[in-house]
């Protein structure tokens, strides 16, 4: 009787998983900032347990799981060359002194943007 509760539990979570576990996971939906394009790159590690048993008077089953996902690098795609920026230890730092430039580029972009959309509301 308990492997087939074990089975039963197991058959439930296993199509569960595998509509969860698929490339989209990992490599995130790619967006554009202005003629940049950015693909988030996950970890993904999941982990479950289940079991059962036999009382006297109760029967019983249960389990239980978890997932983490944290991302790990993009992949940036720039006039044709693709480049991998690592999210590891000191990459933050490095993030970080970018972020002036990186924040003056976005906001020339989005300046640009919207002068386009004026000049065509006009």
């Amino acid at each position: 009787m308990e492997k087939e509760k074990e089975n039963t539990i197991l058959s439930s979570f296993l199509p569960q998983l595998k509509s969860f576990v698929k490339s989209e996971t990992v490599f995130g939906e790619p967006y554009n900032v202005g003629d940049v394009t950015m693909i988030p790159v996950n970890s993904v590690k999941v982990g479950f347990g289940f079991g059962s048993g036999d009382a006297k008077t109760i029967d019983s089953a249960g389990g239980g799981g978890g997932v983490l996902l944290t991302p790990v690098a993009f992949i940036v795609v720039k006039d044709g060359n693709v480049s991998i920026h690592n999210l590891s230890s000191g990459t933050i730092e490095n993030l970080l002194e970018k972020a002036p430039e990186t924040l003056d580029k976005l906001i020339s972009i989005f300046q640009k943007l919207k002068r386009k959309n004026k000049n065509e509301d006009e």
